[in-house]
């Protein structure tokens, strides 16, 4: 496949990573007998504890803006708004808004005839600041990766760095991308039928994630 984009409270973390767990299996599970094709659904999703545990001596995720050259300025996604804790993506035009909960919101829709899914996932670390790549595993299980991972170069989302990764099986092909902000860790993940064309995939990944809005955007 062709690429193209270049605790301190643990009670609490159980609790979200059962109820991720959980509705992520009802919201994406759902999705080929919603929209009569195949199951798109993503990675598993627990936000269970970070492999490596934060140290004073990490870096954090950066807060100063990246630029983006013009000629890659990418029209943001303009459906249906999916809002967790404040932080909000818009879905891909047409799409449908599919389960709404306080940790999980889910949208579902058709390309080009074939299935399609978007997730959006955010949790509250608790006083921990996350590197990129602790971020990238927060919603994993401990010691397993999707299938068939691949990193991918990060990525810019509302002017951070975004770690960026794929997955894939012979039912769906998944695009994840994970951010660190503001006391909150959040996985935009987008799931396609696999004989949606890459250059597709790359173009509503790209749109949704440039719709990416924080509190600290919106001052």
């Amino acid at each position: 496949m062709r690429r193209r984009l270049g605790g301190r409270t643990m009670g609490g973390r159980v609790t979200a990573a059962v109820a991720v767990s959980i509705v992520t299996l009802l919201a994406l599970g759902a999705c080929g007998a919603d929209e009569g094709g195949t199951d798109p659904s993503g990675a598993e999703t627990s936000s269970t504890s970070p492999t490596d545990s934060p140290t004073d001596t990490l870096t954090p995720s950066p807060t100063e803006p990246l630029l983006v050259p013009e000629a890659e300025a990418v029209e943001p996604a303009s459906g249906p708004r999916l809002d967790v804790s404040d932080i909000r993506v818009n879905a891909p035009r047409g799409w449908k808004r599919h389960f709404d909960s306080v940790v999980v919101d889910t949208a579902l829709g058709r390309v080009d005839g074939m299935s399609g899914g978007v997730l959006l996932s955010v949790a509250a670390t608790g006083g921990d600041v996350l590197t990129p790549k602790q971020a990238e595993r927060y919603f994993q299980k401990p010691g397993t990766r999707p299938p068939n991972y691949e990193k991918q170069d990060d990525v810019l989302m509302g002017g951070l760095t975004a770690g960026y990764y794929t997955a894939r099986d012979k039912s769906y092909e998944i695009h994840a991308v994970t951010l660190w902000e503001d006391n909150h860790v959040t996985k935009v993940q987008l799931n396609f039928d696999p004989k949606v064309p890459d250059e597709v995939q790359q173009e509503l990944l790209q749109s949704v994630i440039a719709s990416y809005s924080s509190p600290r955007m919106r001052l």
